[in-house]
């Protein structure tokens, strides 16, 4: 019911990666785990987030959840084959002339504080969206649950949460840097760890 690995480039497109990632799996579990769905990180990103002043990087680089949950909601995200993803600053142009016809919505969607309600929504409904503090010690991951190391933040990151491990106490997170990182593109964090519980969207 997840979707194949994908990797964002060096832009700070993070959340559309994960938002897309958390619905594409949302619609699998709908239609069935055969039902092909691969949604636009680019239509998320270069035209609905550039809307709002978000671009790759520096002052106005990456962007929340809760906007692109609602541009799910309120506008729908075409399909890759209308609008594939180029890693960097891009104007809302690639979209083919039938892409509005071809988007996917969401009814809504809702924030999730507490542990608890974090693993009750993951069983029921399916993957969630997070953030959380990336510390430089995070780009060395390889394999394993991380727990932090180090004090030096580089920034923040935001991936989809398909699953927990209470033997192992962490969450197992798809990422969106290829599948040459960590395991096959995936990894494990701890609980409590950067911050990546303190709140998910499901």
């Amino acid at each position: 019911f997840v979707t194949p690995g994908k990797n964002q480039g060096g832009c700070g497109s993070c959340v559309a990666f994960g938002t897309v990632a958390s619905v594409e799996s949302k619609v699998k579990i709908a239609r069935g785990a055969a039902y092909a769905v691969d949604l636009s990180e680019a239509h998320l990103f270069d035209c609905i987030a550039r809307s709002q002043g978000r671009t790759c990087g520096g002052n106005t680089g990456g962007w929340w959840p809760g906007p692109a949950m609602d541009a799910f909601r309120d506008v729908g995200v075409t399909e890759e084959a209308c609008y594939p993803y180029t890693a960097g600053d891009q104007n809302c142009s690639g979209r083919t002339a039938d892409w509005a016809s071809r988007v996917v919505k969401i009814t809504g969607w809702t924030r999730l504080t507490s542990i608890a309600a974090m693993k009750e929504w993951i069983v029921g409904n399916g993957p969630v969206e997070a953030c959380f503090t990336v510390y430089n010690d995070f780009y060395s991951y390889h394999s394993g649950v991380y727990k932090r190391t180090s004090n030096t933040v580089e920034g923040g990151h935001c991936v989809c949460v398909v699953g927990y491990d209470d033997a192992a106490q962490c969450w197992i997170c798809k990422n969106s840097w290829g599948t040459s990182f960590g395991e096959s593109g995936y990894f494990k964090i701890g609980y409590g760890q950067c911050g990546i519980d303190s709140e998910m969207m499901g």
